[in-house]
């Protein structure tokens, strides 16, 4: 039975009622993996032990036990996410032959939900990176737009799923690191408010090995306090899913009697925050134009953000890599030059200079976060244009932009500190995905999967 169209849902569903067996899921997943080598996705499968765990799935079942809400569902895990057992090298030749020897607290998570862990995805060095090549991986290729990048830093996950090898991919996001990828591919990712997933297991530093110890960063490290993992799936409803499991928490549980009509709602074509295509202007206030009759109320706000992003673009490379740092040394000549001057660079950074740029970075986000003072919901473009290039070139009406300057819309977000749908809702004159950010205010990442959920229906 070809189960490729359907999302981690169905296939959950159909393996909890035994319309067919998590085996031959995998068996499926399995063959599209073998179809797709060149896609680069992968730096390690996990066959054997993944059939393990589909037949234990199986057994469940048929003991007339519950094989948990993702049972039988097929998970890639990106390369800075320990996994007991499989290789965990950051995408850095200077932890090439390293192996985990725990996993992380999501993962565990998700496996004990019935979901199959597959393999390690393909990520940038140290996940610095707007596309996804490594020395220990390759380049990730996108599996559904040949010449456009699969994206950076989770790109060997949304590759795994846009490809329907895996079903559910788990990333991390600092930077627009799920919800880049997401739109580059065209699927569905999360990003959850700060802490509501566990973040152990993340390397460097975050409960993971690299450097010899595990040093603990002070509160006001933006990475320590921005950093994220979540999921990357086929529909919003998988995100849902995989955030009730994640966060041992109801997010399914519904915020308001109506969305969308008791909902208000914030928007922006994102130009504020870097440069952006007409087209992609044109293309979400067509969207807010469509949805604006559903609504309780419609604003637009052509700024939003933009202090958290210059607050973000000042603070982050000063912010001090400490981890990072303490991994690299005595391999400074495995890393990649430019990933060793950022992380130098941003240990040199004075004490004082540090203290004025977080308090800088934390009156940003206290003005922007205002905007949830009159407004349930904000709407704002993934990035100025589509996937770019596999070079990591993105034109925007007759201009090149290149690495962190096309992820502007979703640094900016970063620095807020809300949840993020990044959700497909149009296609570019290439014929590429454009995906919205439906973003709430911290802690409402129910309400942001609602509003997600809802436009996901709506577009069709």
């Amino acid at each position: 039975m070809e189960t490729a169209p359907r999302d981690a849902t169905a296939l959950a569903s159909a393996v909890r009622t035994g319309e067919i067996s998590a085996e031959d899921v995998l068996g499926e997943s399995r063959s599209r993996a073998d179809a797709a080598r060149d896609l680069c996705a992968f730096i390690q499968e996990d066959w054997d032990r993944a059939a393990i765990a589909a037949r234990e799935v199986d057994r469940r079942r048929a003991r007339g036990k519950d094989p948990g809400p993702l049972a039988g569902v097929p998970l890639s895990v990106k390369d800075v996410i320990a996994v007991a057992g499989l290789r965990l090298t950051g995408g850095s030749a200077a932890y090439a032959g390293n192996v985990a020897t725990f996993t992380a607290t999501a993962v565990g998570r998700l496996q004990e939900a019935g979901a199959v862990v597959i393999g390690k995805t393909n990520c940038p060095e140290f996940a610095f990176g707007a596309i996804t090549e490594s020395a220990v991986g390759g380049r990730a290729l996108n599996p559904r737009f040949p010449g456009a990048t699969a994206g950076g830093s989770s790109g060997g996950e949304a590759a795994a799923v846009a490809a329907g090898i895996s079903a559910l991919g788990l990333g991390t996001d600092y930077g627009g690191s799920l919800r880049w990828p997401g739109q580059c591919v065209g699927i569905t990712a999360l990003r959850p408010t700060p802490r509501t997933v566990p973040d152990l297991g993340i390397v460097p530093g975050a409960g993971g090995w690299y450097g010899g110890g595990n040093p603990a960063p002070p509160g006001a490290r933006l990475q320590a306090a921005t950093q994220v993992i979540g999921p990357l799936a086929r529909s919003v409803r998988d995100l849902r899913a995989a955030l009730a499991v994640l966060s041992e928490t109801r997010p399914g549980v519904r915020t308001l009697p109506a969305v969308p009509g008791n909902v208000a709602v914030a928007w922006s074509d994102g130009s504020a925050l870097g440069p952006v295509r007409r087209e992609v202007s044109a293309m979400i206030a067509s969207l807010a134009e469509q949805i604006a009759p559903e609504l309780r109320t419609l604003t637009h706000v052509p700024d939003l953000f933009a202090g958290s992003l210059a607050a973000y673009n000042r603070l982050r490379p000063m912010d001090p890599m400490i981890d990072h740092a303490a991994a690299v040394a005595g391999r400074e000549h495995l890393v990649l030059p430019a990933n060793l001057d950022s992380i130098q660079r941003s240990m040199e950074t004075g004490a004082r200079e540090l203290d004025a740029a977080v308090a800088e970075s934390e009156q940003a986000r206290r003005r922007d976060l205002a905007v949830f003072a009159t407004a349930d919901i904000v709407l704002l473009p993934v990035a100025g244009g589509p996937a770019c290039d596999v070079s990591g070139k993105l034109d925007i009406d007759g201009h090149s932009i290149f690495g962190w300057d096309i992820m502007g819309q979703c640094r900016a977000l970063t620095m807020v500190g809300a949840p993020v749908v990044s959700l497909p809702v149009a296609l570019s004159s290439e014929g590429l995905p454009l995906s919205v950010q439906v973003v709430a205010r911290p802690g409402a990442d129910a309400l942001a999967l609602d509003f997600a959920e809802w436009l996901e229906d709506f577009i069709r």
